[in-house]
């Protein structure tokens, strides 16, 4: 690393940037972790944990950390004239291990991927601010301030790459001169509170007093709600206000006395639909909202940005380790920036949907159920990430043949819990965990190895692939995984002879059957990976 001090200088600790910074570290890159914060946020913000991002946190192995401290949301309840409507998500046609939502309190991912980057050797240098940097071809300069007034101290720091994660007033997308670009929209209230009621907690609610909106969304700790006023209306620095002008509309809501205790947090904002047309310039680079910003109506902002990071993560190692020439780093401008803007869409139309609601339940004692099921409907396609894909990318190989089971371009572990608790998925699942590339070989010999039955003729696979073996039949050996009840085969659609080449974050990057087929794989991807 001669003439660098750090490979990747991360700004911002939140759930991105720790994400960012324990993939790196826990792939052999140095890493930096810079935020201008004292320390750990404490209030809340973040609340809602989608599907995908479940599937990411299982596949790093931190959900056992992160699932007892949420809440699982399994249906949409619409308040008309008084009575529930229960509307249970529907997840048919996204098959998940997570057919739900799950509330967990941003605070707590924070901490547990900030115990994952500490067990890789990346602690948070808090009140530490990135103050400017340049970069050229060569490398990026920064100028961090660590301290405070006298105390203050400055420092230069060479790095190979700067990554901002430093939010919706990034520092480095400023600099960079990325525009985000879009339009504010309304303005909303938020605060979490006690709320003395008894609707279900297993449920999204949706209400309407007279001139707006309410929805109320479940913390896992008993009582404990987000409540969303969409007018706007009150003063947060004004607690008791709060208390007593939401406890009015649930009342009027839910037509019967109902009391918001003193909100905990409170927080009136105008919500921002923007995004950046570019996710990185020359070795800098900007996730989550450094990147796009957008209502938070469909608890999109922390999952979108989780998903950034782990997208980059892996290519910035390959680079790094010299498995990749820097052109692999175009593909996170080519795959993510499209799933920003589809963003910005995505949420406004559940913004315009959460907004006319109150009208439509004024017109029609069944337009705001009908409403409802539309927003339900589009709620579950968009916030589940499940049907992200990257069909067009470089990375991804067309299959000439359509077929069933993932696809190149889809995420691999399209399959019900049942068939991730089968003997096969668990010992394939636990295979993935491993930062690498992955390619899967299916064969029923009890004697053949991955690089047997495909390699022999094709030469070797490149350092960044390893091969696992799926069989049929227990092999001799502890290698490979074994197959008894043929789910992993059926449910990836797979026979012996057949073999998919997995890319780091679990997207298939092609499929196919026979030597040939994989050396043409192998030999597109070769020719962007490898260094000139």
């Amino acid at each position: 690393m001669t003439g660098y001090d750090v490979d990747v200088l991360v700004a911002g600790a939140g759930p991105v940037g720790l994400m960012a910074a324990s993939r790196l570290a826990r792939s052999g890159v140095s890493v930096r972790l810079v935020d201008a914060a004292t320390g750990p946020a404490t209030t809340s913000r973040a609340l809602g944990c989608h599907a995908r991002s479940l599937e990411i946190y299982d596949q790093l192995g931190v959900l056992g950390e992160i699932a007892p401290h949420g809440t699982r949301i399994n249906t949409f309840v619409i308040h008309q004239d008084g009575r529930p409507n229960r509307l249970d998500f529907d997840f048919a046609g996204l098959p998940t291990r997570f057919p739900y939502m799950f509330n967990v309190d941003q605070v707590i991912i924070e901490r547990v991927l900030r115990g994952d980057a500490a067990a890789a050797g990346v602690a948070v240098e808090w009140n530490t601010r990135l103050e400017s940097f340049q970069y050229d071809d060569a490398a990026v300069t920064a100028v961090l301030r660590s301290g405070d007034g006298a105390g203050a101290a400055e420092e230069t720091v060479r790095a190979r790459y700067l990554w901002g994660c430093d939010g919706g007033h990034s520092t480095v997308r400023k600099t960079l001169q990325l525009p985000l670009t879009g339009e504010p929209a309304h303005t909303w209230l938020i605060a979490d509170a006690i709320v003395h009621t008894d609707v279900d907690i297993d449920g999204v609610h949706w209400l309407f007093p007279p001139g707006g909106t309410l929805m109320l969304f479940p913390f896992p700790e008993p009582g404990k709600w987000r409540l969303l006023d969409t007018t706007g209306e009150g003063q947060p620095d004004n607690p008791e206000q709060i208390a007593r002008q939401l406890s009015t509309k649930l009342s009027q809501a839910l037509g019967r006395d109902t009391v918001v205790d003193r909100p905990s947090w409170a927080s009136k904002f105008t919500i921002q639909q923007r995004a950046v047309p570019a996710m990185h310039v020359g070795r800098c680079f900007v996730s989550g909202d450094a990147a796009h910003v957008h209502s938070p109506a469909s608890g999109q902002g922390l999952n979108t940005g989780i998903q950034d990071a782990y997208n980059l993560a892996w290519k910035l190692t390959m680079v790094i380790h010299g498995h990749a020439d820097a052109t692999l780093l175009d593909t996170y401008d080519a795959e993510r920036v499209p799933i920003g803007q589809a963003l910005l869409a995505s949420t406004g139309e559940v913004m315009n949907t959460v907004m006319v609601g109150a009208t439509h339940h004024a017109q029609s004692s069944t337009g705001s159920v009908d409403s409802a099921r539309n927003f339900q409907h589009q709620l579950i396609r968009n916030m589940s990430g499940l049907a992200i894909a990257y069909p067009d990318s470089p990375l991804t190989v067309p299959c000439d043949k359509p077929g069933e089971g993932p696809r190149p371009g889809e995420r691999l572990t399209q399959l019900s819990a049942a068939d991730a608790q089968s003997p096969g998925w668990t010992i394939l699942r636990a295979e993935l965990r491993s930062p690498a590339w992955h390619l899967l070989v299916f064969t029923g010999s009890e004697d053949a190895t991955g690089q047997d039955h495909l390699t022999a003729q094709s030469g070797s696979l490149p350092a960044w692939v390893d091969t696992v073996t799926i069989n049929r039949r227990r092999p001799d050996n502890d290698h490979g995984v074994w197959d008894p009840d043929s789910r992993v085969h059926d449910t990836l659609a797979a026979t012996d002879g057949d073999w998919i080449l997995v890319r780091p974050d679990g997207y298939v990057s092609a499929r196919g059957t026979g030597d040939a087929g994989l050396r043409a794989a192998l030999n597109r991807l070769t020719s962007l990976h490898t260094p000139e």
